[in-house]
């Protein structure tokens, strides 16, 4: 599928920056739902032209477009994708110890590059039954004349407030944004949709991206919980978890200002579970690390699909 076989929204030559990038991600929507048509993936659209198909908005706007995609599938659409003249884009060093949960591909004749999603941040279910809840919510849109499959609002909210409350957002901006989707979860969603939401974030096992939000919207939300091991595997891409690993990755995903008091709450639930974690704990950071690396040179020198 190529480029051009997308029709590219009306508009002159002197548009804007903006006026480009909000067209190239319808573009890139339509393009990947194409693609995974073509190649039996399952994917569904996310972000910016989905907000306001669906009648609602974002506290920002991103620079990149996202799908997200059934992580069985997840390397399929990034191979069909290269297949079609993207190629895949070395993430920026961050702060944090984990590895990326997205992989970002771009397009020369594009201006905004794609962020492929297969987990979640903290959603601790495994990460394909998380995919199984959003599938079976899905919506379709049109979106340059392409019949899209794509987040429906509940779980579009549920993944925006993930992205703007959570774990990848940074703690003073996610505290500003609290406000800001507690009245748009209110006053955007319809009473069923609302229980509808709150049912989706137990699904997931979201309660943790998601606590500050949930507490403001009376939700009882009670102590940590902690990822399951089926999580841990998929996001460390290891196949032997020990308590370690678990707790690691708890407080390694929890914004730095909730740390401390993650720490504090599973320490008194599971006191010797602990002490053998810290035990454990320096293996248990190398391998973090190094999942951290694997995933950048994987980035960096993409494996052949000749």
């Amino acid at each position: 599928m190529t480029i051009s076989a997308v029709r590219q929204p009306a508009g002159s030559s002197s548009v804007s920056d903006q006026a480009r990038l909000r067209g190239d991600k319808v573009r890139v929507a339509a393009l990947v739902e194409l693609i995974s048509r073509e190649h039996n993936i399952r994917s569904l659209a996310a972000g910016g032209p989905i907000l306001a198909q669906l009648g609602l908005i974002s506290p920002r706007v991103s620079p990149t477009a996202a799908v997200i995609v059934d992580p069985i599938h997840q390397l399929h659409l990034v191979l069909a994708l290269e297949g079609a003249g993207w190629s895949r884009v070395a993430l920026p060093h961050t702060r944090g110890l984990l590895p990326p949960v997205f992989t970002r591909v771009a397009h020369p004749r594009l201006v905004c590059p794609l962020d492929i999603y297969d987990i979640f941040p903290g959603f601790y279910a495994p990460p394909a039954e998380v995919f199984e809840r959003l599938w079976s919510r899905r919506a379709t849109l049109s979106l340059g004349r392409t019949a899209v499959s794509s987040l429906d609002r509940v779980g579009t909210i549920l993944v925006a407030g993930h992205d703007q409350l959570g774990s990848l957002a940074r703690t003073q901006r996610s505290v500003s944004n609290i406000d800001y989707f507690v009245s748009m979860f209110r006053t955007s969603l319809t009473p069923r949709e609302q229980e509808a939401f709150v049912r989706l974030v137990s699904d997931v096992q979201g309660i943790e991206p998601l606590r500050p939000f949930l507490m403001a919207i009376g939700v009882t939300v009670g102590e940590i919980t902690l990822p399951s091991v089926v999580y841990c595997q998929a996001r460390l891409g290891i196949a032997q978890v020990s308590d370690s690993f678990i707790f690691a990755v708890s407080l390694f995903e929890a914004p730095p200002g909730r740390r401390f008091a993650g720490f504090r709450s599973i320490f008194r639930r599971h006191p010797k579970r602990v002490m053998r974690a810290l035990l454990a704990s320096p293996r248990s950071f190398a391998v973090v690390a190094g999942s951290r690396a694997r995933h950048r040179r994987q980035q960096l020198d993409p494996p052949s699909h000749e």
